[in-house]
């Protein structure tokens, strides 16, 4: 449990300094060269990577279990 936590925090912070780098490009002004255009795509594909991963992780229910440990449990109980 405790490496699924490590997992979307680490994949969180990746997703959101990637969009950080990418508004900081447009900011900037630097995605107009070459080297700033390839910085942008890069870094909004591996925020569109690192992101899929938590979006997946909300869309299964993999986050509430991370999040609510016991509901499982009171789900069973009451035969859901």
């Amino acid at each position: 449990m405790i490496e699924d936590i490590i997992l979307l925090v680490f994949c969180f912070i990746l997703a959101v300094g990637g969009l950080a780098l990418f508004a900081w490009e447009i900011a900037t002004h630097r995605f107009t060269t070459i080297d700033g255009l390839w910085l942008a795509l890069i870094s909004l594909t591996v925020s569109a990577v690192f992101g899929g991963n938590i979006a997946w992780s909300i869309y299964k229910g993999e986050l509430r279990r991370i999040l609510h440990p016991g509901g499982e449990k009171q789900e069973a109980k009451s035969g859901k």
